[in-house]
């Protein structure tokens, strides 16, 4: 327990369950904060998909920017918040973030992507604006210094949120759908493909299921394993349940990225549901989780078919190490609250020095109170 008053949050964040950036709204809340939320969705269209829809957005996407930034600006008039809680935040521009920091508030970056440069020019030209940026890569602080002499940032990687990723039980329909010796679980891309077809033409009677997006661009070996859908919120949990083994590829980034993903939010997901991991080694991974303890891990497509041949053959190895991988994913550390503890601590930290750097007469008028007297109007976003 802390006696710290809590924090009045705007958060810009997706709202579906199973979201990472929603995971963070939650966790805020379980911790007494009070958060007012700016839907993604309610800006970015996402749901328009069809190729005349997607035109009719790229032409309104000014309106559609315009309109963000008002009701960012607006929403940090009326709820005055201290913190200012942005995840990636492809539609907040400068002018958003500087709506609240005059008013005492900081404004705080989580972005989770490898590149910091592929999500148009308002994410670029805000990113120097924040007051502390998080990236979920070890390299991401060195990227950002080298492309926006940007120096203050860290690495904070992803987490599991208790309320989705956990242990879940099976009906026999659910059983039916998702059970199988193998899955991988996430978006195509070319190296992700090219380690599943190896995978296949060395095991071809593997019961492999793909569960995620984009995968009708796969050749027809790895495509008829795919479902042609991703799973969201306690049907991931589910599929990761109904998998015997549990597959973590790591996206290989892009011509902007200066590397490949090293660590993954399924890191820390599929251990916290229960499953058996078989992780892409990396260093990153190797400091979370103890190789052959607590998750199995492979290093070339030779080796992800003979790891998934030996451990089919071991159930009760299988099962001693999943167990081994969730202990040790709830109890070090991992969760999303601990990464939403992390990024209170560095905003009460920065406002800290803020008021410190003041007149008293200024720091005064910004003061953090206790939650039942930190309203002081209706926000124009309601709280989700």
């Amino acid at each position: 327990m802390t006696d710290d008053p809590p924090l009045r949050i705007l958060a810009v964040a997706e709202t579906w369950q199973g979201s990472n950036a929603y995971a963070f709204v939650r966790a805020f809340r379980r911790a007494g904060h009070s958060v007012s939320v700016l839907p993604d969705e309610w800006f970015a269209a996402s749901g328009w998909q069809s190729r005349p829809m997607k035109a009719a957005r790229r032409l309104l996407w000014p309106m559609i920017l315009r309109e963000a930034t008002h009701a960012a600006i607006r929403e940090a008039e009326l709820f005055r918040p201290h913190l200012f809680f942005v995840f990636k935040g492809i539609m907040v521009s400068p002018e958003a973030i500087r709506a609240v920091q005059p008013r005492g508030g900081v404004a705080i970056n989580f972005w989770p992507d490898t590149s910091f440069v592929d999500h148009g020019r308002t994410a670029t030209r805000a990113l120097p604006c924040y007051d502390w940026i998080f990236t979920t890569k070890t390299f991401g602080p060195a990227d950002l210094h080298t492309r926006f002499e940007i120096a203050n940032a860290s690495f904070l990687p992803h987490g599991f949120d208790p309320e989705t990723h956990r242990p879940t039980a099976m009906d026999d329909e659910a059983a039916a759908l998702y059970g199988c010796d193998a899955s991988f679980i996430g978006t195509w891309s070319p190296k992700k493909e090219a380690l599943l077809s190896a995978l296949l033409s060395a095991l071809p009677g593997l019961n492999l299921k793909i569960w995620g997006s984009q995968w009708e661009r796969a050749g027809e070996m790895v495509r008829r394993h795919a479902a042609g859908r991703p799973v969201f919120g306690a049907e991931y949990a589910k599929a990761i349940a109904g998998s015997k083994i549990n597959i973590a590829i790591l996206f290989e980034g892009n011509a902007n990225a200066a590397s490949g993903d090293r660590l993954t939010s399924r890191s820390f997901h599929i251990p916290a549901s229960g499953g058996f991991m078989l992780h892409e080694r990396t260093s990153e991974i190797e400091a979370c989780f103890a190789e052959d303890q607590d998750c199995a891990m492979f290093g070339s497509a030779a080796e992800l078919a003979d790891k998934v041949r030996f451990y089919l053959a071991d159930d009760a190895e299988r099962r001693r190490i999943a167990q081994a991988g969730y202990a040790r994913a709830i109890h070090s550390g991992c969760s999303i609250d601990d990464r939403a503890r992390t990024v209170v601590a560095k905003a009460r930290a920065l406002l800290a020095a803020r008021q410190d750097s003041v007149a008293p007469s200024a720091a005064s008028t910004f003061q953090l109170v206790p939650s039942e007297q930190a309203s002081v109007g209706p926000p124009a976003a309601s709280p989700t």
